[in-house]
């Protein structure tokens, strides 16, 4: 038979279980009501496409324009 002490133990073993069963569910809980984010392409991010709208970058890849930007700020007069 086991002793009082152990029971106790064994009492607030299943206390502190049960609270942190509860904050798992809660946490589950919140995870359920965000969206995927892996499952978003990254065209549908609300940054994509923030520099749209600037005239030194119209009808240049990043790639282009960077390497202009590169070469005017890097060259020597």
């Amino acid at each position: 038979m086991k002793t009082l002490p152990q029971v106790q133990d064994i009492v607030e073993e299943i206390d502190r279980l049960i609270a942190e069963m509860a904050i798992l569910r809660s946490q589950v809980s919140a995870l359920g009501s965000v969206p995927a984010q892996v499952d978003r392409s990254v065209r549908e991010t609300e940054y994509f496409g923030m520099w749209a709208e600037r005239e030194d970058m119209r009808g240049l890849s990043s790639r282009k324009w960077l390497e202009g930007l590169r070469s005017q700020q890097w060259s020597r007069p």
